[in-house]
C-alpha cells in the first residue's frame, strides 16, 4: 500500500478517545453496513486524496472502541499504521503505560515500542 512519502505520523490517543465518544455515522458508513460493496468503489476513489494521517484517524474511528482496553486498541492502531505503510508511529497517550503493557503491545504487533517521554510512545516497524 502506498504511503505517499509519509513515513511517520503522530496520533493523539487522548483526542481520539474524545472524538470516538461523539462520532456520528456518515451515509457511506451506514450503507457499508448493509451493502459493503457499495463503499468499496467509493473508498478506492477518494483514498488517494486523503492524507495518511486522516486515513489513519478515520480507520481508528471505525476499528477502535472505548469499550475495549487501551492496550487492545493500541495493538489495532499499530496494525492500521502498518497497513498504511508507515515506518513510525508517535503515540501520545493520556497516561503512561507500564513496562509490561509496552512489552505486550510490542510482542503482539512485532513492532519496536519505546517510551520517548512519560506519556509518549515511539513505535517503529
Amino acid at each position: 500500500m502506498e504511503h505517499q512519502g509519509k513515513t511517520s505520523v503522530v496520533f493523539d490517543y487522548t483526542s481520539f478517545l474524545g472524538a470516538s465518544c461523539t462520532k456520528k455515522w456518515t451515509f457511506l458508513e451506514a450503507m457499508s453496513t448493509f451493502a459493503p460493496i457499495f463503499s468499496l468503489a467509493w473508498k478506492n476513489t477518494i483514498k488517494e486524496t486523503i492524507s495518511v494521517e486522516d486515513r489513519l484517524w478515520d480507520q481508528a474511528l471505525k476499528s477502535l472502541s472505548a469499550n475495549r482496553s487501551d492496550e487492545s486498541n493500541i495493538v489495532t492502531l499499530v496494525e492500521l499504521a502498518k497497513s498504511e505503510g508507515l515506518a513510525e508511529l508517535k503515540l501520545v497517550m493520556p497516561y503512561e503505560l507500564d513496562s509490561e503493557q509496552i512489552q505486550r503491545v510490542s510482542s503482539k504487533t512485532h513492532a519496536n515500542v519505546q517510551r520517548s517521554q512519560q506519556d509518549e510512545l515511539i513505535i517503529t516497524f
